[in-house]
């Protein structure tokens, strides 16, 4: 029989970050979190789910907007029985209270109550008072320290004021948490009333396994970004030869549009396992992710350096990567080459060594037939990857609070992508698995796939966003 699934009612004063909270916890970024006092009315019920389990409730509620009446009521009828309902029960016809009635139906329910205030503040009446009406409701309780930015001259008296009222303290970035930090405010809450216990760890269990699913999923959509990318080619037939020329801007840009489109597609999956909903591809100019796939830019940052790319060719044993530009530091910028020659549209960054080749083949039927790809480049999938670690490493821990939408990284000329880290060994075994891919020895891959796991598993293990 599974565990009562646990309910907490996130309370605090307007504008402390409660909406945050919720998100953060929730997995949800579709919680309307705004600047602006009070934007919350009224009670917003919010599942933590795992598939289609629900596993916790968060409800966010107003903020408080009488503190001090409702405390001189909760001290003058502290006998009472049921406190928190006989207050519901005598003021909720009455305009003034709305707000705190409703805040507090949730907690008359048998809601756990987590208390959320902005830590870079100093302490108030108003926030001594809601302290003393949480203490009062004799409900489980713990306050969490949501610090919006880097000063913490405030958190000690926080501290020492919560230890009066509270069963636990968290100091807990609702902005900047990662999965661990969740996992950890949740293992927490356990100590806080006995009671919470099996459904807590019931939906801890279930939030550790899941997350280790969406960290097998997101290597399959790596995979199948490789598989699709370095197998992908462009077609075109002319009927005559002197169109040859002029069909081939058109062939190239559709070739570059479509291995942009299957990155994309694999970003997009990678955001929906972490349920990022509402995170667009909306970077800041200085993110090197903003960089189209092709530029100087992303070649310079991602892969590897020549001499890397020749000692990982010598360890595949393959005799990959001869006559790379090693002079030029392993970066291949070329797009398309026939004959030698730069063709098609894009002549400004065509230079260095082929990343995919034009071929035309006469067709007896009449015509001719023009086919750009697949790609060869042996750096080309190491960007690939690097780029899509990178994606992934911000996603898993993109906070669902920060509604800012935008993944900053830094932009420097430095090789800054996982696999210029790895071993020649590492780096030698990735070069035989695309080899695999690019010559579609399946039964080879099923083989090689559990190794090349191992060497992504750390790249995609849990990293706090900055």
């Amino acid at each position: 029989m599974k565990p009562p699934v646990p309910t907490f009612a996130i309370i605090g004063h307007p504008n402390e970050g409660k909406s945050s909270v919720v998100a953060t916890l929730a997995e949800d970024d579709g919680v309307r979190i705004s600047p602006v006092p009070g934007e919350t009315t009224q009670l917003e019920r919010f599942d933590l789910k795992v598939g289609k389990e629900r596993i916790m409730e968060f409800v966010d509620t107003p903020g408080f907007q009488n503190p001090s009446r409702t405390l001189a009521w909760f001290r003058a009828n502290a006998e009472a029985d049921d406190l928190v309902a006989n207050y519901i029960q005598e003021h909720q016809k009455l305009t003034e209270h709305r707000h705190d009635c409703e805040l507090m139906r949730p907690v008359a329910d048998g809601a756990g109550i987590l208390y959320v205030v902005d830590g870079s503040r100093p302490i108030t009446s108003a926030d001594q008072a809601e302290m003393e009406i949480l203490r009062l409701t004799g409900k489980p309780r713990m306050a969490i320290i949501n610090s919006k930015d880097d000063d913490t001259q405030f958190i000690d008296a926080w501290k020492a004021a919560f230890r009066k009222s509270f069963n636990a303290i968290r100091i807990f970035n609702a902005c900047g948490a990662s999965f661990v930090d969740r996992i950890d405010l949740l293992d927490a809450l356990k100590s806080v009333d006995q009671d919470w216990s099996p459904g807590l760890e019931h939906a801890v269990s279930a939030l550790r396994k899941d997350w280790k699913r969406r960290e097998e999923r997101v290597f399959e959509v790596i995979v199948d970004l490789l598989e699709q990318a370095l197998n992908f080619n462009k077609s075109k037939l002319v009927s005559r030869e002197s169109d040859l020329e002029m069909a081939k801007p058109d062939l190239e840009a559709n070739y570059r549009k479509g291995l942009e489109a299957i990155e994309s597609r694999a970003w997009a999956e990678i955001r929906r396992q972490y349920r990022h909903k509402q995170l667009s591809i909306s970077l800041p100019d200085t993110s090197i992710l903003n960089e189209d796939l092709f530029s100087d830019k992303t070649w310079q940052a991602f892969g590897l350096t020549g001499k890397q790319l020749t000692l990982a060719a010598s360890a595949a044993g393959a005799g990959l990567g001869v006559g790379l530009d090693v002079a030029a530091g392993g970066i291949a910028f070329g797009i398309f080459t026939a004959a030698g020659a730069a063709v098609g549209a894009g002549a400004a960054i065509l230079k260095g060594k082929d990343l995919a080749k034009l071929k035309v083949r006469h067709i007896p039927v009449g015509g001719f037939k023009m086919q750009i790809g697949p790609n060869k480049n042996p750096q080309f999938p190491f960007i690939l990857l690097d780029r899509a670690i990178l994606y992934a490493q911000h996603a898993s821990n993109w906070a669902h609070a920060r509604q800012n939408r935008e993944i900053s990284i830094s932009d420097t000329s430095l090789k800054e992508g996982s696999s210029s880290s790895w071993t020649a060994r590492q780096r030698g075994f990735c070069m035989t698995v695309f080899e695999a891919i690019r010559k579609r020895r399946f039964e080879k891959l099923d083989k090689l796939y559990p190794d090349f796991k191992d060497i992504l598993a750390q790249e995609l293990k849990l990293r706090h966003q900055d």
